[in-house]
């Protein structure tokens, strides 16, 4: 019995320490965390009316952009570890292959994309990755304001506003689930800034940690290099004294290398496969608009705007449109003035000093300066492969909007004298009316929301499936493993093509490519022209064209010595492949799959090496034989125990966080 009493004991203080709170004081934790839930349930379900199209589940309701098809493609992958466990690892979907966690521009390594594909599927997980994430940036807002001491209106309207902003909504005309999540994951790394300056705990430590590293696998790229150049800013958040300073940047020290245990299995395979990435570059930036014009993005709602070249921008809708409305930026001026103590100061200075480097760094500016004086070839082709800064514009609006909601809490303070009025009747008898003037702010707080859901919100729509394209797919079906193309720049056959198998030669969609490695060539490919050099007509679909090689290329084949070639078959997936040749003289089996450092061998049941080619290949004596090629690599097993050790520090900083340490 004392065994037992003091068991339960034990596991009673260890909840303590984990909740915060004694278990017997649940009825005064709830109660207390009521108003906290209604709000955090307000912005929930207003993030639900503004992605209510994407609350359709049906595998027929597609969300608008045109490439969004392509940019969930890789979620595939989720779909392969459930059917062969290790063999996800490579994507061999497109392009000849690469590994499948060193995509810059797709979301794979997120837990948003990995519980929604798990849970809902590809498409419906990624709708639901979308939700999510309008949804966090809408919390993500009242925390800021949590963590200011702001009115609880306030930063419930400040949530709200968060979640139609400019910074998400419109890059779904470009379908960019990864634009709008990596944004939404740049948009917490603000309260949590503020968090570890203003609290210097192990807790906050582990937050702002845990939140760089989403961002970091939230795959794209543009909010993270704009990140990295507006994370100076923070310098305004601290007293300039020595101990205080000091504190912070050891607190900073620890965040960075935290940050990079807990993204390390993106880190460690990107790291490693980095020299065999090359970029289009843009030396000049040519594609980014003037400094002086980049602000007017964010009050401009005429769409007709962003569909012309004017003020010296490309008319792209999705690279351009920020916008937000001049009553946040009026409130955002106010509040940078008006600031109330000398946190606030600090906070307000911090927020506008990121807000401005995010829309210098979206003009170009800055980075065409270091491209033109950074000697390192590298460095400075790394920085122009950063083509499309004008999404980083996106990363301003978040501190904007905390300036807003810290000048409309500012007004609060000066709105709290009523009006009074005094009345008298003809018997000389007066009343007074008081009036709360706090009221007549309702009108343009609504007005400002109102305004951004019905600009940005036209973006948040779903389309039925092209029916055409599963006929084409099954006309590009191959008994083995090959090589096909659909449609060129025709994204919504891609994430189809890929779920129903085909291997696709051409990937359209990234912009980094293997360094001075040929493309596989297709045996189908299907387009709406002329058949391609060396491919011949075979089947009419409407509009489109199948065509067929009148040449060999097969995925698999041994080349003789005199140049002859014997077909093999293939089958598999991702890093599972499996070739079986039939009775031959013998050469170097070539199977038309990307090298790489991870990939083995095994020739009829022995290991046999690889030969130093391009393309997977192994020498092959006479007769029959089979060969089995599988991917392993050893930088994703390093970046998952790093990960993990990530986590559990994260778990013993949050259970045992130092004693508060206020900077004020």
């Amino acid at each position: 019995m004392r065994r037992t009493r003091v068991l339960r004991e034990y596991i009673g203080r260890l909840r303590a320490m984990i909740l915060g709170f004694h278990p017997g004081d649940y009825k005064k934790a709830l109660l207390k965390s009521l108003p906290s839930t209604v709000e955090v349930m307000i912005v929930l379900v207003f993030a639900l009316l503004f992605c209510r199209p994407y609350l359709n589940f049906s595998q027929q309701e597609v969300p608008i952009g045109r490439e969004f098809l392509s940019n969930i493609q890789m979620h595939h992958v989720w779909n392969y570890l459930k059917e062969c466990g290790a063999c996800a690892l490579w994507y061999g979907n497109v392009a000849g292959g690469f590994p499948a966690f060193v995509d810059t521009q797709t979301s794979v390594l997120h837990p948003l994309v990995i519980f929604g594909t798990f849970a809902f599927g590809v498409l419906n997980g990624a709708k639901f990755t979308l939700v999510a994430t309008f949804a966090l940036a809408g919390i993500g807002h009242l925390w800021l304001g949590k963590i200011l001491g702001l009115r609880r209106v306030v930063r419930v309207w400040g949530a709200c506003l968060a979640i139609a902003s400019g910074h998400l909504a419109p890059r779904m005309e470009l379908g960019g689930l990864s634009l709008v999540l990596s944004m939404g994951m740049a948009s917490l790394v603000i309260p949590a800034l503020i968090d570890l300056a203003k609290n210097v705990n192990r807790r906050s430590i582990a937050v702002l940690s845990i939140v760089i590293a989403l961002l970091i696998v939230s795959g794209n790229g543009y909010a993270q290099v704009g990140l990295a150049f507006c994370l100076p800013a923070a310098i305004f958040l601290v007293p300039w004294n020595r101990g205080q300073l000091t504190k912070f940047i050891n607190s900073a020290l620890i965040v960075l290398i935290l940050t990079l245990l807990l993204a390390s299995p993106f880190l460690i395979p990107f790291g490693h496969f980095l020299p065999e990435m090359a970029k289009d570059f843009d030396l000049d930036f040519s594609n980014t608009q003037p400094f002086s014009y980049v602000p007017l993005n964010l009050v401009i709602r005429d769409i007709s705007f962003y569909l012309t070249d004017v003020l010296g921008k490309p008319p792209w809708i999705a690279h351009f449109a920020f916008y937000i409305g001049w009553i946040p930026i009026l409130l955002a001026a106010w509040g940078l003035i008006k600031a109330r103590t000398p946190h606030e100061r600090r906070v307000t200075l911090f927020l506008s000093s990121f807000a401005f480097i995010a829309l210098w760094i979206a003009s170009g500016i800055p980075l065409a300066w270091l491209v033109n004086n950074i000697k390192v070839k590298e460095i400075s082709e790394f920085l122009a492969g950063v083509r499309y800064l004008s999404f980083v514009s996106g990363l301003a609006i978040p501190p904007i909007l905390g300036l807003a909601v810290i000048g409309l809490d500012q007004i609060f303070d000066y709105g709290q004298n009523r009006l009074v009025m005094e009345f008298e009747n003809s018997q000389q008898d007066a009343f007074k009316l008081r009036l709360d003037l706090r009221w007549f702010l309702a009108v343009p707080l609504i007005a400002a929301i109102s305004g951004a859901w019905t600009f940005n919100g036209q973006w948040i729509k779903t389309l039925k499936s092209v029916s055409s394209v599963q006929p084409v797919i099954q006309a590009l079906e191959t008994p083995s493993l090959q090589w096909v193309n659909v449609p060129f720049g025709e994204h919504y056959f891609v994430e189809p093509a890929i779920q129903n198998g085909l291997k696709l030669a051409t990937d359209f969609y990234r912009t980094w490519h293997w360094r001075d490695r040929p493309r596989p060539e297709p045996l189908f490919e299907a387009n709406r022209g002329d058949s391609p050099d060396q491919m011949a007509q075979i089947q009419v679909m409407g509009e489109i064209y199948i065509h067929k090689a009148m040449v060999g290329r097969e995925y698999a084949k041994i080349l003789h010595a005199d140049e002859t070639v014997t077909p093999c078959r293939a089958w598999g997936m991702g890093g599972n492949i499996n070739v079986e040749c039939p009775d031959n003289q013998g050469g170097i089996l070539i199977v038309e799959e990307n090298n790489w450092s991870g990939w083995t061998a095994e020739l009829d049941g022995s290991p046999v090496s690889l030969e130093d080619e391009i393309w997977l290949s192994v020498e092959t004596p006479p007769g029959k034989h089979q060969l089995a090629l599988r991917y392993k690599p050893w930088d994703v097993p390093i970046g998952i125990v790093l990960l993990m050790v990530g986590l559990i520090v994260c778990a013993i900083f949050w259970v045992k966080p130092r004693m508060k340490q206020s900077l004020d």
